[in-house]
């Protein structure tokens, strides 16, 4: 039975590569010196990756990302909160009106998460189907997180409640308000103040929320570095795997900000 520090290494080493399992084994007999790195003389077979997946929970993972960008928080940070669909192999049956006849619609899972804009890691997340609700997700989010400086999301999560929560961690709300908006506070003062921040300067309010933008760049790179869909066929092991590619992202980020941080050069450039 592998260890839980051995347990951990082997499931990420499996997302890390993005490779199937004979891509990886191929690839660590040609490059040695990565194999030894990885202390990896042989890869383990498919029943004991698939017999350690279920005894690598979660929570697990998650506590480990947390454990990874724990360093990386601090007061004051400037966050934006978004949601991006991993496809399954799985698909659902619907009845589509137009054609009346039933057509199969390819499911998805939905990673929620809440990126610190400056260093472009992800500091926490959730996963839902596609069924979940952007808004309900947002309180979780930043929870945990500390004191904020701006936070930013598009209308999907703009509601009084998730102001307040902004305001309450002494951070500036910039959730695009839907067409419909009012500003009456209904007992959430955050709403009002920002709806009149809005309606006095819409510009300059729109130049702060556009900060929501940096967000893509985060899951460009997790779909482009680690496949934007999941390989797992079982219910639990689907979101297993999403959270291994958070786990991955996260390390890879650390990594990159503290090498910069050690060649005391800055970790991005103006294009001119």
């Amino acid at each position: 039975m592998l260890g839980s520090k051995d347990r951990c290494r082997l499931l990420y080493r499996e997302i890390a590569f993005s490779r199937s399992y004979d891509g990886i084994e191929a690839y660590l007999k040609s490059h040695t010196f990565v194999a030894q790195q990885l202390h990896t003389e042989r890869l383990p077979g498919h029943s004991v990756i698939a017999r350690e997946m279920a005894e690598m929970p979660a929570s697990y993972i998650r506590l480990i990302s947390r454990l990874v960008t724990f360093q990386m928080r601090r007061r004051g940070m400037n966050v934006v909160v978004d949601s991006s669909g991993f496809s399954l192999k799985t698909s659902s049956k619907w009845f589509d009106i137009r054609i009346k006849r039933k057509s199969s619609r390819k499911d998805y899972l939905k990673l929620h998460i809440v990126m610190d804009v400056e260093t472009k890691i992800i500091l926490h997340f959730s996963i839902t189907n596609w069924k979940g609700s952007d808004s309900k997700e947002f309180q979780r989010l930043i929870r945990n997180l500390p004191r904020l400086g701006k936070v930013a999301g598009d209308k999907a999560y703009s509601s009084r409640a998730n102001c307040q929560a902004v305001a309450d961690k002494k951070g500036k709300p910039f959730l695009c308000f839907k067409t419909n908006a009012t500003g009456k506070a209904k007992g959430y003062p955050a709403w009002q103040i920002s709806f009149r921040a809005y309606t006095d300067n819409p510009d300059e309010w729109m130049d702060e929320y556009h900060i929501r933008s940096i967000v893509e760049a985060a899951f460009s790179s997790l779909k482009r570095c680690w496949g934007p869909d999941i390989k797992s066929i079982k219910g639990w092991l689907k979101r297993r795997e999403l959270a291994l590619k958070v786990l991955a992202y996260n390390v890879k980020r650390v990594l990159y900000e503290g090498r910069a941080k050690d060649l005391g050069i800055p970790l991005w450039v103006n294009r001119q």
